[in-house]
């Protein structure tokens, strides 16, 4: 059963999510009022692999200048901010959680991002757009919340244009055997909803959309969570101001340590792709 709006918000929501970021800037020394995409990587890039992941996502989709791309799932909008400033991309954002959204475009305004970065609160079953309304369509772990996959693609097919392209990189089902919970997009089974990397595959192209690119990343994620655990168990990065605990608040530990268990005992998987609407 798919969870409701508000169960899903309640697990994204930490409040006083912008205070505590800036906060941290400001520990960190930056300028809070003259920010840098680089500066803001550390914790705007919600996902495994982080500010690597985004620039191979995006060496692999090599959107043109000016392309019009909708991020799905835009979180604190890092890789939008990434595509907009290195690629020149036009990106609008959507994410379910509100806070998320306003974090994202006083973060975009304050890296002087705004122009051609944005953000609005909306549903990823029913995107507030015509058809064909984009040239790209991009998500970054997105959909592990969304109980029909089915409608949730036709909705990414539905918006882009003919010759447009769907780049991702998401986590998938693995063996079956149940998660350790927490884990960062969920705090219990019933608002997980794991796809297995083959099933997705075909159901991207049963919803019209042709393979470019497929890649198992599992391997490469699994060793950059062991990497990131032997930074903290060495003391380096343990007490870093800014990163993904600003985000998943309390619990931050605990949802990073199942992530990698789950990971390392063969439960989730990762991949990315690239498919292309005829």
């Amino acid at each position: 059963m798919q969870p409701s709006e508000s169960e899903i918000q309640s697990h994204y929501s930490q409040g006083g999510l912008l205070e505590r970021i800036l906060s941290a800037l400001r520990t960190a020394g930056k300028d809070v009022d003259a920010l840098t995409v680089d500066e803001l990587s550390p914790v705007d890039e919600f996902h495994s692999r982080g500010r690597a992941a985004t620039q191979e996502l995006a060496k692999l989709a090599a959107f043109a200048k000016g392309t019009r791309v909708l991020d799905v799932g835009s979180g604190l909008g890092g890789p939008a901010r990434y595509l907009a400033a290195t690629c020149g991309c036009d990106v609008t954002g959507i994410d379910l959680q509100p806070e998320f959204c306003e974090v994202a475009n006083e973060l975009s305004r304050r890296s002087g991002m705004a122009g051609l970065t944005r953000f609005q609160q909306a549903n990823a079953l029913e995107l507030p757009f015509p058809d064909a309304s984009f040239d790209a369509a991009w998500t970054i772990q997105m959909q592990m919340n969304i109980a029909d996959k089915r409608r949730f693609y036709a909705e990414i097919a539905r918006v882009l244009r003919p010759g447009g392209r769907f780049a991702f990189q998401e986590i998938c089902g693995g063996n079956d055997e149940p998660l350790h919970y927490p884990v960062p997009w969920a705090t219990c089974p019933e608002h997980s909803h794991l796809i297995a990397p083959e099933p997705l595959r075909a159901l991207l192209g049963q919803v019209g959309l042709r393979e470019e690119v497929w890649r198992d990343i599992t391997a490469e994620t699994i060793a950059w969570r062991k990497a990131q655990a032997a930074k903290m168990g060495q003391g380096r990065g343990a007490a870093a101001p800014l990163g993904m605990h600003l985000v998943l608040g309390e619990q931050a530990q605990a949802k990073m340590a199942n992530s990698a268990r789950n990971a390392e005992e063969g439960r989730i998987g990762s991949v990315v792709g690239i498919f292309a609407k005829p």
